[in-house]
């Protein structure tokens, strides 16, 4: 199973596009040049500075240093030159590593992700928030885009196209609006797009599943059986998450998702930071304890990816070569560490991966037996192996592409935009919005609820303002040229009043298949997920007398939503002159629900 031919570019201008994947631990950058008339080819940036030597490497460190200024002293691939964290130290810099899990949403994905978070992350820089820090390594991702390209394709190709690029973003399935809102930010202090409308617009999002199908399907991957009733299930393995997403291929050669994608905080960073909290057990009371950060560094870049059996020993180099202690199993300056002791710190990581294949298989509406384990967590053949021999029970057949070192997802994110091979997707929650309804004292509903009505200022009657309306289900497939539209009936004593709309939409979080009133919300159900916000001003407004005698404005009008792309878009649309007109309508996401 792979892509149909890509076709030529069938735009009038040259143009530019660049993905950017910012992993937890390593990031990565692909990008292709749209040639009108020519069939466009993905490319990754293998040249970064002070990593030349590499050469053909596509992936970097996604670390930055600061100063006591809060000034970027070294990131990206600099951060791995021999003594730089005795001159951070030295120097007084602090280090933003794994930043990327900061920006995670809140509440977590679900009860499980929740729980999977066991360990702190390592705190931000002073005086730095999550999207300062993603500014900063943005900036760093396009200078070296910039650097890379203009080196190989010549200065003047790039500063031709530099104006008009077009961006793709990766994150996590468990992502949405709210992290989106805040990457994008960080674009914009980045500096490469302009705070208008149209620069904003050059900013595209895709989950790390949705990008990781598009690389195996443009690498060519086999995938047996995946047809119209069955699927294939992608796990991206990467350094902060675990990402399921779960495809079908339908007749015109487009995928759809069959079940609803699934995101776990239990990436290979977690397997480090269970290892330091070992380490730190096991020293922190020893005159070793200065000598746990380095330990745990050689853990993360070495022992953690070579360890393959819980039999055999594993040895690591940390301190001195004069140093030892026996009863810490400390010879030579090496820690031996027991591959029973490692096995544990993978053991997390490895039985959600299993349970969440299991969960995907009987939640999907059609068959799964291919199951594919990329991202650059797949790399740990003891991580490989032992997923593959506790889902052999349930008739799948796991594979890892041979490519899985490098940066899959950033070469996926070109491919997503330019192929667009997924065509319908899953809703992971229900949307809704909370409306008002008629006081109706039969209604055994509305009576239980009295004390909570107030009368509506224009209408002049009794109202209860605690109603959930559905939107859109969970579970529900769309297609990513569906709307779903809610009619809106905005009553004011002035004109005026109606101007502008201002909506907020709503998820449910619970257990029921039909939520009806949001005042019975105990445990936060019902979370904001953005506002839409329209200009009203056009849409005719109608004279009304209400039943007790008095006079007000009426306008009616839908908002239309589209849940089936990557990002959430909005529109308003409304009757004039017979004739269906539609607005601009923006969606805001707000401080409360950001992180």
């Amino acid at each position: 199973m792979s892509l149909p031919a890509r076709e030529k570019y069938a735009g009038e201008t040259r143009r530019l596009l660049l993905a950017f994947d910012i992993g937890t631990t390593f990031s990565g950058i692909s990008y292709s040049i749209l040639d009108p008339g020519n069939v466009p080819e993905i490319r990754p940036v293998t040249r970064y500075p002070f990593q030349e030597q590499a050469g053909g490497n596509s992936k970097i460190p996604t670390v930055i240093y600061y100063d006591l200024n809060g000034t970027v002293a070294a990131i990206g691939a600099e951060t791995l030159k021999d003594g730089i964290e005795a001159d951070a130290e030295e120097l007084g810099w602090s280090k933003a590593r794994w930043f990327k899990l900061h920006l995670r949403p809140k509440p977590a994905v679900s009860s499980r992700a929740n729980a999977q978070v066991e360990v702190p992350l390592p705190p931000l820089p002073p005086n730095k928030t999550v999207v300062n820090v993603f500014a900063d390594y943005m900036e760093y991702l396009h200078s070296c885009a910039k650097k890379y390209i203009s080196e190989t394709h010549g200065h003047p190709f790039w500063t031709s196209l530099e104006d008009d690029i077009m961006y793709v973003l990766t994150h996590p399935n468990g992502w949405g609006g709210p992290q989106q809102a805040q990457m994008r930010e960080a674009a914009l202090r980045a500096g490469f797009i302009p705070n208008t409308d149209e620069g904003r617009s050059r900013v595209t999002f895709v989950t790390e599943g949705e990008a990781s199908l598009h690389f195996c399907l443009s690498n060519g991957l086999t995938i047996e059986g995946a047809g119209e009733s069955s699927g294939v299930l992608i796990v991206d393995a990467g350094g902060g998450t675990i990402d399921l997403t779960a495809y079908s291929k339908l007749p015109d050669h487009s995928f759809e998702e069959i079940a609803i994608p699934q995101c776990h905080f239990q990436g290979a960073a977690y397997v480090t930071m269970r290892a330091e909290r070992y380490f730190t057990a096991l020293l922190g009371r020893s005159r070793f304890a200065q000598d746990i950060k380095e330990l745990t560094t050689r853990f993360d870049r070495t022992t953690k990816h070579v360890f393959q059996s819980e039999d055999e020993p594993l040895h690591i180099q940390f301190t001195s070569h004069r140093e030892r202690d026996p009863a810490l199993n400390i010879r030579a300056g090496r820690l031996t560490l027991e591959g029973r002791n490692v096995a544990t710190f993978f053991e997390p990581s490895v039985s959600c991966i299993v349970d969440a294949i299991e969960e995907q298989i009987s939640s999907s509406y059609k068959s799964i037996k291919t199951v594919f384990l990329v991202g650059g967590f797949s790399a740990s053949n003891w991580l490989y192996e032992q997923v593959r021999e506790r889902t052999a029970r349930l008739g799948v057949t796991l594979s890892r592409p041979d490519t899985h070192v490098n940066k899959a997802v950033s070469n996926g994110a070109v491919s997503f935009y330019l192929d667009s091979a997924v065509t319908s997707r899953v809703s992971r929650l229900t949307y809704g919005i909370k409306t008002y309804v008629r006081y109706d004292p039969t209604n055994v509903e509305h009576r239980n609820r009295s004390h909570r009505t107030s009368i509506h200022p224009a209408l002049g009657v009794p109202i209860l303002i605690c109603r959930f309306y559905p939107i859109l289900h969970k579970n529900t497939r769309v297609k990513a040229t569906s709307e779903f539209r809610q009619t809106f009936h905005y009553e004011g004593v002035t004109r005026g009043e109606l101007n502008r709309a201002v909506e907020s939409i709503l998820s449910y979080c619970g257990p029921s298949t039909n939520p009806e009133w949001i005042d019975e919300d105990t445990d936060n159900l019902y979370p904001s997920v953005c506002v839409v916000e329209a200009d009203t001003s056009s849409v005719q407004s109608t004279i009304k007398t209400s039943a007790s005698g008095l006079q007000y404005h009426e306008i009616n009008f839908d908002v239309i939503l589209l849940f089936g792309l990557t990002e959430l878009k909005a529109q308003i649309a409304y009757i004039q002159n017979g004739v269906e007109r539609r607005g601009r309508a923006q969606v805001v996401y707000r401080a409360s629900e950001l992180v």
